[in-house]
């Protein structure tokens, strides 16, 4: 037993021996474990050595365990059973668990997919708590890094770098506008596009700025935005009231009754890819993964 130290024994060995001890022969345990004969024999002679014991005595019938082996034989049996329980995956039922899913997504996602993937919580994961946040100004990698938010939701271009994220859909914007003299499906030269007022959305509400803009340098010119407000709500509602022309994305074109007419111009528009991102910690986690494939099946749909 001197020679016995935990940080040079293989816990093969112990499987060897688990075979060894159940088939009281060295052929059919090197048959049960799916090895040679000889590689089999390497192993018992390695035991041998750790336990300082002879632990199976050959014979006529096969092999006999001696009294130190059948000393530990239960021993490391339920020692094989509790690290087989420690290996497995963890399973995770939904209907069964208590727990927090912790989601950001801007005005815009909330609109489209957190809403329907709260509702699926809601009904599978009847013991859950779900908390759907605007996303952090700033200190997002660490949130997802210590747990206090599981998801983030977001255009890929403000994904955050270095972490997991997948692809949940992509979105066109359209144009929406509140001047009468504009009919559904009218087409609009960008010369009167840029000459009318328009409205834009910000999650701060500080910026007259975004990708519309952008496309519009490309083509060298530049539009009069009026307005900027931090939700697609407020966005719809004071359109009512005023006449604007507005950016929005397709799905939040769809998702609102609002009655406005889209018009079409020649620009070059571009889209929204949004994306799903986390932290790699909680990349194999049963309940983490479970919550990505939910929110994947409703994005697909």
């Amino acid at each position: 037993m001197a020679n016995l130290n935990i940080r040079n024994v293989d816990l093969n060995l112990l499987v060897a021996f688990d075979a060894l001890y159940k088939e009281r022969s060295v052929t059919r345990a090197a048959a049960r474990l799916s090895l040679t004969q000889p590689t089999v024999s390497g192993m018992l002679k390695r035991l041998r050595d750790s336990f300082d014991d002879d632990l199976f005595v050959r014979t006529s019938h096969g092999i006999v365990p001696t009294p130190r082996a059948d000393g530990i034989a239960s021993k490391v049996a339920d020692l094989l059973e509790e690290i087989g329980l420690l290996l497995a995956p963890d399973e995770f039922d939904p209907a069964r668990t208590a727990f927090t899913a912790r989601i950001c997504g801007s005005d815009y996602l909330q609109h489209t997919i957190l809403e329907r993937l709260t509702e699926e919580l809601l009904q599978t994961a009847p013991q859950a708590r779900i908390s759907i946040l605007p996303r952090p100004a700033e200190g997002v990698a660490r949130q997802l890094e210590s747990g206090e938010i599981d998801l983030i939701l977001s255009d890929r271009e403000l994904a955050v770098p270095d972490l997991p994220a997948r692809v949940l859909y992509k979105d066109d914007f359209v144009c929406l506008s509140s001047y009468q003299d504009f009919e559904n499906g009218a087409e609009i030269s960008l010369e009167r596009l840029c000459a009318l007022n328009h409205a834009f959305v910000d999650p701060t509400g500080g910026s007259f700025h975004g990708p519309i803009d952008d496309a519009l340098a490309t083509a060298g010119k530049e539009r009069n935005v009026v307005l900027a407000v931090p939700t697609f709500s407020m966005l719809l509602q004071l359109m009512k009231s005023r006449e604007l022309l507005a950016f929005v994305p397709g799905r939040i074109a769809d998702t609102f009754d609002h009655g406005f007419a889209r018009v079409w111009t020649s620009l070059d528009l571009p889209y929204l890819e949004i994306v799903a991102i986390w932290h790699p910690r909680m990349t194999r986690d049963p309940k983490h993964k479970w919550l990505r494939e939910t929110l994947v099946s409703i994005a697909r749909d």
